[in-house]
């Protein structure tokens, strides 16, 4: 018996190359809200150890308090490293059928969602991106898990003109299909 397994592709994936896409950097003063939240969350953190030393005298020896001590002071360093070194990886783009957000430095992360899978979109912004006139853009897609997307930082006409985009792109598309608007 002559085995003529064969396994021919079916189709050729026509991939889009996405190395000529322009993407955006959000706004520089996003930094400043990501480096507030770490300088409170390291304001907490010695804190916190500071009321556990007092506290709770621990029996250590001088090694050990300075291994803790600068253990701590290394999180906090990295911390503030990845956040600079990283801002500068958050990227969006808004092209005519989806929604490209691109983020990370250790782990580069590259989103598409199409504007049909899109189930809503919200426009959010905290005091203090309120002070800095930014806003946070967030779409809810259907279906896996994983694939919503919140962009922070944006200025607030940006932010606006993403969500109305969206909105009137989704809203044709239902039109289009014989739906409801």
């Amino acid at each position: 018996m002559e085995n003529n397994f064969q396994n021919f592709q079916v189709f050729d994936l026509k991939i889009p190359d996405f190395g000529d896409l322009k993407l955006v950097s959000i706004s520089p003063k996003y930094l400043q809200i990501i480096l507030l939240n770490i300088v409170l969350f390291s304001v907490f953190l010695i804190g916190v150890m500071g009321v556990a030393f007092y506290f709770f005298y621990f029996n250590l020896s001088s090694l050990e308090i300075w291994a803790i001590v600068v253990g701590i002071f290394l999180l906090i360093v990295f911390l503030f490293l990845n956040a600079v070194i990283g801002f500068k990886f958050r990227k969006y783009a808004i092209r005519e059928k989806d929604l490209v957000y691109q983020h990370g430095w250790f782990k580069r992360t590259l989103m598409i969602v199409p504007f049909k899978r899109i189930q809503h979109i919200k426009v959010e912004q905290g005091w203090f991106s309120k002070i800095l006139n930014l806003k946070s853009v967030a779409v809810y897609t259907a279906g896996v898990s994983g694939g919503d997307i919140t962009i922070n930082g944006l200025p607030e006409d940006i932010a606006e003109g993403i969500n109305n985009l969206i909105r009137e792109s989704i809203s044709k598309e239902k039109t289009d299909n014989g739906g409801e608007a």
